[in-house]
């Protein structure tokens, strides 16, 4: 009896140090982190941090929540991440944060290798953060806010970036996992979200303009808002947008087809050693605009109208590619991940010469475009 009692009693003290929170910490001792910009001072030889932390203290009678920007600057990111405590009482909190926004500079000289790796090994950084790529000439700048108007400005720009691909389809929205993935994967190379901000009317906005290309972990150039929409296409991320078109022989386009959704297959195949890339799209469209008011109930007509809009998908996939082949020269769109998942032997065949097989594939676009709705007047 007397043993069943201290091993109870030893047991229950081995519980004791197990209760609770191992690093718990009160909310008044911390500073939400909701966005970081980071930045490179080539002079200086430093990283620069800037943190927009949400002002819970500084909220109105309507409960509004704003921000503000803590920076700091170190010889390496943790040291500029530890020296940012030097200017705050409270300890940053990077388990919130939504956004990361990388300046041009970094990226291009660089890389964002060493920056995703860091936020990985954190245990505290959520890895589904969205990266971005700023193209202001700092980072900071995406975070800074111009409105009067008390906002959280990277709560805002993760919504921008969330909804784009079902509004506009205009860039990409990719999370940290996803972008460290993509170049350690046989791509070798990412897209970001590109964030500007431009004057309008009297104050700056934010706004999304295409894609970053980084080749291997270096930013390589950027993809307009149109160019993009394409790539959406060719990667199957596509969820809306809108596709425009000139029918009536009017001066400006007159038809506006809204993309209901979209499915796309990659496929290749090898022969007499030359590797042979398909992309094939089957589009659902409403036509949601007839500026011409053709009568779109006419069935000829209609098939008109999904011929043309395929042949313009085909036409600027195929230009995409050309780019991304010629002046990029990296395999953005997975090419070789797609031999290497399906046939493994083929792709350890391909994969030592394949920066020079890779800009001489050729590929062979082909389209479907399905009206599906022709909207209804009231």
């Amino acid at each position: 009896m007397g043993k069943r009692i201290l091993v109870f009693l030893m047991g229950a003290l081995l519980t004791l140090p197990l209760c609770g929170c191992w690093n718990y910490r009160g909310a008044d001792e911390l500073d939400i982190v909701v966005g970081i910009a980071i930045d490179f001072d080539k002079t200086a030889k430093k990283y620069k941090l800037s943190y927009e932390i949400a002002n819970l203290s500084g909220s109105d009678k309507n409960g509004v929540i704003d921000s503000v920007i803590v920076e700091s600057e170190g010889n390496t990111l943790f040291d500029a991440a530890r020296n940012a405590k030097r200017r705050e009482v409270n300890r940053l909190f990077l388990g919130s944060a939504y956004i990361v926004v990388i300046s041009q500079a970094l990226a291009q000289e660089d890389g964002i290798s060493h920056v995703i790796e860091w936020f990985l090994r954190d245990a505290e950084c959520r890895e589904t953060m969205y990266m971005v790529l700023s193209q202001k000439e700092s980072a900071k700048e995406i975070l800074q806010s111009s409105d009067k108007e008390k906002s959280i400005v990277s709560v805002k720009l993760h919504d921008i970036i969330s909804e784009d691909n079902k509004v506009t389809a205009s860039s990409i929205k990719k999370m940290l996992y996803q972008v460290f993935d993509a170049i350690q994967s046989p791509r070798r190379s990412a897209m970001l979200a590109a964030l500007n901000k431009i004057q309008n009317g009297d104050k700056e906005i934010w706004e999304l303009n295409g894609i970053a290309v980084c080749k291997e972990d270096k930013l390589a150039g950027f993809l307009s808002p149109e160019e993009s929409k394409y790539a959406l296409f060719v990667e199957d991320e596509l969820k809306g947008g809108i596709l425009t078109l000139s029918m009536a022989g009017m001066q400006t386009d007159d038809i506006s087809l809204e993309i209901h959704r979209n499915k796309t297959k990659k496929s290749f195949t090898y022969e007499q050693g030359k590797v042979k890339i398909r992309i094939e799209t089957d589009t659902h469209v409403f036509i949601a605009e007839n500026h011409g008011l053709l009568d779109v109930m006419d069935e000829e007509l209609v098939k008109r109208i999904e011929e043309a809009a395929a042949e313009m998908i085909e036409k600027n996939i195929s230009a995409l590619m050309a780019r991304i082949q010629g002046e990029f020269n990296t395999d953005l769109f997975g090419f070789g991940e797609m031999v290497y998942k399906r046939d493994l032997p083929l792709w350890r065949q391909l994969e030592p010469s394949w920066d020079t097989v890779f800009p001489t594939l050729e590929v062979t676009v082909s389209s479907k475009v399905r009206a599906v709705n022709s909207g209804f007047i009231r």
